[in-house]
């Protein structure tokens, strides 16, 4: 599918690079270099001696070697394990102990980084485009937001294309077959949705009342035994976030205060065939569940094996093998498709977001 110029189709979709993604969590970031693939760059990242974090374009300058590999922290400085070269926070370099004078070519690249409670965000773009109010309001995410208790700690490191992430985590049909009962009692694929779009959100809500809730659900949202009101939000933005969020109201127990439930998730290129999905629980209600990742990551896997088996057809059969067909259904991740293809398209005209 090629929208407004830029071919959109998944397994090998582009993707905007003047636009901030998750790198990291918070917690996976400190003294210790660590190393990541992210929108088709290698990067290292580690934080200064005050905490602030740093992300460098991993490779030395001058014999080739990658900043990760042995590399160590001297103060702000990261030295390379191949000849001790150390190159400093924004990328300069810092000290050739065989003597010489630094020169521009003896540089590597440093990438605007922003640091909002669990989340390391990197801009993959221009670096005179960064602007940190294009990362979505975590507040309205509920990562932030008054009244909400935040969760981070899961990672899916994913063998297919972006696309297919975000377009799954906004299809709300599946689950009825993909994840087996786990969060549907069969009612989900023919439900009736609404659907609103507003500058890079498209949002699809789904209402159930009066039904049984799936014993994972009810052990994750901590439910009392009886029926519920469930309601289904997913909402995408625009490259990099999408949403799942289920609200549970409690007819049997009126006095009961409704839950509010939100799986956010950081979706991050590694390069045009894989992809990170950076997982956080937001809710209303602090967590008793111990084992709330490891269930979540059982259920997400799910998806994860889908998509990459249709990543590893897509390549073996080859595009002109591949035609899409579209549903009804699919309206969200089209319309979240085509603002992407918007975002790419004035990237590549020089339009500032």
């Amino acid at each position: 599918m090629v929208i407004d110029g830029v071919d959109m189709l998944p397994g090998r979709a582009d993707f905007p690079r003047n636009a901030w993604y998750v790198g990291a969590f918070s917690h996976e970031l400190g003294r210790q270099p660590i190393a990541r693939k992210l929108f088709g760059d290698p990067v290292v990242m580690f934080r200064r001696e005050d905490g602030t974090p740093v992300a460098l374009f991993d490779r030395c300058p001058h014999k080739g070697m990658r900043l990760s590999n042995g590399g160590v922290l001297i103060g702000d400085n990261i030295q390379c394990g191949y000849h001790g070269i150390q190159f400093g926070p924004a990328g300069k370099c810092a000290l050739i102990p065989s003597g010489g004078v630094p020169t521009s070519a003896l540089s590597v690249r440093s990438y605007p980084v922003a640091e909002i409670t669990g989340w390391i965000w990197i801009w993959a773009g221009d670096p005179a485009l960064a602007d940190e109010s294009l990362i979505p309001d975590h507040a309205a995410l509920g990562l932030t937001a008054e009244g909400f208790h935040a969760y981070f700690g899961e990672r899916l490191d994913v063998g297919s294309n972006y696309l297919y992430s975000i377009e799954n985590l906004v299809d709300a049909t599946h689950i009825t077959f993909l994840h087996h009962g786990m969060i549907d009692n069969g009612t989900a694929a023919s439900h009736p949705y609404t659907i609103e779009a507003e500058g890079n959100r498209v949002t699809m809500v789904r209402v159930f009342k009066n039904e049984e809730v799936p014993p994972l659900m009810a052990a994750a949202a901590q439910l009392p035994e009886g029926r519920v009101n469930r309601t289904i939000t997913l909402t995408s933005y625009a490259p990099n976030v999408c949403v799942v969020q289920t609200n549970y109201e409690m007819p049997d127990n009126p006095d009961m205060p409704g839950r509010d439930i939100r799986l956010v998730f950081g979706i991050t290129p590694a390069d045009l065939k894989s992809c990170y999905q950076f997982v956080a629980v937001a809710q209303t209600f602090e967590n008793h569940y111990p084992h709330i990742f490891r269930d979540l990551r059982v259920l997400l896997m799910e998806d994860v094996v889908a998509m990459d088996d249709i990543q590893r057809l897509f390549d073996e059969l080859g595009p002109d093998r591949v035609p899409e067909a579209s549903v009804k259904s699919d309206e969200g991740a089209i319309r979240t498709r085509r603002l992407i293809a918007k975002q790419i398209a004035a990237e590549r005209a020089g339009v500032r977001a």
